[in-house]
């Protein structure tokens, strides 16, 4: 293989940005600024060089509130209880126990809610 082919050849990872940011700028300041600026970024849910970029660029820095709607960790929960019942069940199988009669109909019903979250889930997203 020659070595232009091995650089095409996709290995995987993270995805390469379209624009990358690999220019580095010096900020000088005290103690008590950037105590200051790290706690504005924070509040605004940004990291301090989004929050500089953002403030120089647009002259002010819009706030990013990371809010779940309730229906999502609703879905959340109940996948959780979900997995945790699946777990339950592997670790009783790979015991080479057998499931009860009640087991299954758990089981079986387990299978029916998540169908109903995937249907949930396309439904939301339209």
């Amino acid at each position: 293989m020659t070595q232009n082919e091995m650089r095409q050849r996709n290995k995987g990872g993270r995805p390469s940005k379209e624009i990358r940011k690999n220019i580095i700028l010096t900020l000088k300041c005290s103690a008590v600024e950037k105590m200051i600026i790290a706690q504005k970024a924070r509040e605004s849910n940004q990291n301090i060089s989004e929050y500089i970029r953002e403030i120089c660029i647009n002259g002010q820095a819009d706030r990013r509130v990371k809010v779940l709607p309730p229906e999502v960790l609703a879905f959340s929960g109940t996948l959780n209880h979900i997995a945790a019942n699946i777990n339950q069940i592997a670790w009783k199988r790979n015991k080479g126990e057998n499931l009860s009669l009640e087991e299954r109909g758990n089981l079986q019903r387990l299978v029916s809610v998540l169908k109903e979250i995937a249907v949930a889930i396309k439904n939301y997203l339209r």
